[in-house]
């Protein structure tokens, strides 16, 4: 199982869209996937469309061992989603002065059952609070989705200096597995300058395979539907399918 962390420290990037799709993309190729929204703005919960209901169970819910994930999962399009709400920005201040507050995520998901899962995949907030945190403990690996901005650049620096830390202090596994460019278009200079900075720091962990700019991709969040349902032949579900290959590609070469 890859437990796989969604991170950028700079909003507006794709993130949650990455993840969403990406998530999808995997179980219409066969796997089973789980996708955890830990962001109190909710946007991987709205983009697949769910709404939770008053006093429904949702991820706190899961963290502080209040509900088992059976409970707190919902189905959506071949993936099982633990949903947020906005009432988790009130969660992360509360949470901030408990002890093992960086831990919540990783201990809840050791004493879930989820060796049935091929991947979890864990999106976190655009900044780095208690629950950006805990995604850095409980996974192995990070996508990191980045637009070719140059602006995009510093949050992805900032990311790679914090992923070092987390893993010489709380995660020894942790690496940025994977950089993925987002509303790319190599026919802009600009954009060609960012990649090939990136390129030049990262190396192979660039994804081939990128995403170019697509609006069905923000109509979809919108309709609360992945690219793929809304859209199966827009170019932005033939990115995330080459994206997911590749991905799958790269699992298998690392054994």
């Amino acid at each position: 199982m890859k437990i796989v962390g969604f991170c950028n420290l700079k909003g507006g990037v794709g993130k949650t869209t990455a993840c969403q799709n990406l998530a999808v993309a995997l179980a219409r190729s066969g796997l089973r996937v789980a996708a955890l929204d830990l962001d109190p703005q909710s946007n991987l919960t709205t983009g697949f469309g769910i709404s939770v209901p008053e006093e429904g169970p949702y991820i706190y819910d899961f963290l502080m061992g209040d509900a088992p994930f059976q409970e707190v999962k919902t189905a959506r399009e071949g993936v099982d989603v633990v949903p947020s709400t906005l009432d988790l920005a009130v969660a992360e201040m509360r949470l901030e002065s408990e002890p093992g507050r960086d831990t919540l995520l990783k201990d809840a998901l050791e004493s879930a059952p989820l060796s049935d899962y091929d991947a979890v995949f864990l999106d976190s907030p655009p900044q780095l609070g208690i629950f950006t945190r805990n995604v850095l403990t409980a996974c192995e690996e990070i996508i990191v989705p980045l637009d070719s901005e140059f602006y995009s650049l510093s949050g992805l620096r900032l990311l790679s200096q914090t992923v070092d830390l987390y893993r010489k202090r709380l995660n020894r596994g942790l690496r940025i597995s994977g950089v993925l460019l987002t509303r790319h278009n190599p026919k802009i200079i600009m954009n060609r300058e960012v990649e090939a900075e990136i390129r030049n720091h990262f190396g192979d962990r660039v994804f081939n395979n990128y995403i170019r700019r697509n609006i069905s991709l923000v109509e979809a969040g919108g309709a609360g539907l992945s690219i793929f349902g809304y859209d199966e032949g827009s170019n932005g579900a033939a990115d995330y399918a080459a994206v997911a290959a590749e991905l799958l590609e790269r699992w298998k070469n690392d054994g």
